[in-house]
């Protein structure tokens, strides 16, 4: 009877990979333009809700400052900064945490948190500014 010992087996050389790889041999180096999960997709529509609020809110303001006069208080800058901030954060915890790595998922990832970045700095600005 011929017993394999572990020592006898040939070292893995420069043309294995690891089983965790994503190479193209191995079938996973594809990258899906869709996410594969809701919480991708939740991610996606939050930065184009997030995004469009900061076209839309302005033209609200501006159409309804004498009918609505709230609408020309820190109330439309608030809701958009949450708005945007909100698409960032999910999107931060969806390509990193939850490992979603879909085309459009990285590509709201990067239009959003810089996005988030600037109105922020922005609308806080301004509030601390007194404007």
């Amino acid at each position: 009877m011929l017993v394999s010992n572990p020592r006898d087996e040939p070292a893995p050389g420069p043309d294995t990979t690891p089983p965790h790889s994503t190479s193209p041999r191995q079938g996973g180096g594809i990258t899906q333009a869709f996410p594969r999960s809701p919480i991708g997709c939740w991610a996606i529509v939050l930065s184009a809700l997030g995004l469009a609020s900061w076209l839309v809110l302005p033209l609200i303001t501006t159409l309804f400052r004498e009918t609505y006069p709230v609408t020309d208080t820190w109330v439309m800058p608030a809701i958009g900064t949450v708005l945007i901030d909100a698409a960032a954060i999910v999107n931060l915890l969806c390509v990193w945490l939850w490992r979603e790595r879909s085309v459009l998922n990285i590509i709201a990832l990067a239009v959003a948190v810089p996005a988030a970045l600037f109105f922020t700095v922005f609308v806080v600005g301004e509030g601390l500014g007194g404007a």
